[in-house]
């Protein structure tokens, strides 16, 4: 059986979560190439499925007081208010939220995702008592990574034990936080449904925590009869066997993972299938001491390990390049993030500036990005371009939300390049940085205007509506569709046309945080080399 260190090796976890076979570029071309592929869909059950609630007669126009079955109001306090969903469309809600359980979202969708389902607020007009569309919500809050958020609102709702799909997601965001006692106390209070095969499996794992090994034996060998499940089979019933051949750990689901950890396997070779929920828990826990030696008869400790050698430029450039998606480069920018620090703390000279620097803003630390920035020109001089510098300062200024006009005219002037794609890539970099600009001069739009910008792929009718959405200042609905053309565009993130739309149906609505983290996600991939 491979065994290792398991939750021990966080650092180690992050940063193989940034790597994916072949490790392709994940990095669209300057002027906002077709969409990467979706991958096949898994046939792992890594979140609960929800039967769609039907269509119900509408409501009488006006609000919906949070004292009346409101099953939006649990959730947690994001900013985006109580009135979120104000004049919002319950059926299209009921579209998108399902929908997002299985999205394929960049970073700054996935995050615009979670903060958006997990705000506290009256539901859209008609939906407050709407028991499927509560469980679509809480498993998708799941499935975008937020376990925590999705155990919240759970713990909030009225009537889990009597509703199988709420009580899956309450034991899977429990299973996933290393709650597992909780897990089994929301099977042992589940009224409906308990014969399911995702109840069975959880029984006997329950069981066997229990060390009632003959029941969960015999609750194993009724899941298997039921419905077969190779991981869940190998993981199970090597607990029930004291913990031999389990071969590989699995982290497709909350059940897979707490097996894996029950049973102490290296975590690091499946952190590439990782669900979301998982990678994002792993990824915010503290790297775990290594165990003090045990020394006999009273025999002297010996000397502490030398520290590790200084972080090298490579050790942060190399998982960046091996990315294979933008997912995989924010998360390795985030692993990088201490050694980022340690490089521009000792000073050393970097050969690849600018690229240190926007890893540094994707991982939040604008103050080493501003060190590292602080040493360059924009006038060529020591070997680093101007166009990057200059889509590096439009970077920095998208993450704080401030928008210089003349920053935007700086890329303008740089749009004359002869290279076309140096010229796709200004004219990128300015429209994406303008999209947060309220208001601009009448020459800069009059510029803009003339560029020759490739179409979009999200589609046509989808986009409209969320227009129409932000017209009517509908912050919810504008969301929920900025998010389903984000599906449809894939894990690489939304093309430049649909990106620069969604950033300015945004603001429009008063989502500015989220259309910044758009912008720099796009001005951040105009930056691979």
């Amino acid at each position: 059986m491979r065994r290792g260190p398991g939750l021990g090796r966080i650092g180690a976890l992050a940063i193989a979560a940034s790597l994916m076979a072949g490790g392709g570029a994940w990095a669209q071309s300057a002027a906002g190439a077709a969409p990467v592929d979706k991958p096949a869909p898994s046939t792992a059950p890594t979140t609960p499925t929800v039967a769609p609630t039907p269509a119900i007669t509408e409501a009488p126009v006006g609000a919906q007081a949070l004292a009346q079955l409101d099953l939006f109001s649990a959730g947690r306090e994001t900013g985006l208010g109580q009135n979120l969903w104000k004049g919002s469309s319950a059926d299209v809600a009921r579209v998108v939220i399902p929908i997002l359980r299985d999205a394929a979202l960049s970073p700054a969708a996935a995050a615009l995702g979670r903060d958006l389902l997990a705000t506290a607020s009256i539901a859209p007009e008609g939906a407050g008592d709407d028991a499927g569309l509560a469980a679509a919500r809480a498993s998708a809050v799941l499935a975008l990574g937020d376990a925590d958020g999705a155990s919240d609102i759970l713990d909030h709702t009225p009537g889990v034990s009597s509703s199988s799909a709420l009580s899956q997601v309450a034991a899977e965001a429990a299973l996933v936080t290393g709650r597992n006692d909780k897990a089994c106390a929301v099977g042992d209070a589940l009224a409906a449904d308990r014969d399911g095969i995702y109840w069975l499996r959880l029984r006997a794992f329950c069981q066997a925590l229990a060390g009632k090994t003959d029941v969960a034996q015999l609750t194993f060998t009724l899941a298997n009869q039921q419905a077969r499940d190779p991981y869940f089979a190998r993981l199970m019933g090597a607990m029930l066997a004291g913990g031999t051949d389990a071969g590989e750990a699995s982290l497709r689901d909350g059940l897979d993972y707490a097996l894996s950890v029950q049973l102490k396997l290296d975590l690091t070779p499946a952190m590439p299938t990782a669900s979301r929920a998982i990678a994002q828990h792993l990824a915010g826990l503290p790297v775990a001491p290594a165990p003090a030696p045990v020394l006999a008869g009273g025999a002297p400790a010996p000397p502490p390990p030398p520290p590790p050698p200084p972080a090298t430029e490579a050790d942060v450039l190399t998982p960046l390049r091996a990315a294979a998606t933008f997912s995989d480069y924010a998360t390795a920018a985030k692993a990088a993030k201490p050694a980022i620090a340690q490089l521009v703390d000792l000073k050393t000279p970097l050969t690849a500036p600018v690229a240190i620097a926007t890893a540094a803003i994707v991982a939040s630390d604008l103050s080493d990005a501003d060190r590292i920035r602080a040493g360059l020109t924009v006038d060529g001089a020591g070997g680093v371009d101007v166009l990057d510098v200059t889509i590096l300062d439009a970077t920095l200024a998208a993450a704080r939300g401030t928008v210089d006009p003349s920053l935007i005219n700086r890329l303008i002037q740089l749009t004359q390049a002869k290279d076309s794609r140096e010229r796709a890539r200004a004219e990128a970099a300015a429209e994406i940085l303008a999209a947060l600009s309220p208001s601009l001069d009448a020459p800069t739009r009059a510029r803009l205007a003339a560029f020759d910008l490739p179409a979009g792929a999200g589609p046509a009718a989808r986009l409209i509506a969320m227009d129409t959405a932000a017209d009517g200042a509908r912050k919810g609905e504008t969301a929920l569709l900025a998010l389903w053309t984000c599906d449809a565009d894939g894990v690489a993130g939304p093309t430049l046309e649909d990106r620069i739309r969604i950033e300015r149906a945004l603001v429009r609505v008063g989502l500015g945080a989220n259309a910044q983290a758009f912008a720099v996600e796009g001005l951040a991939q105009l930056q691979a080399r």
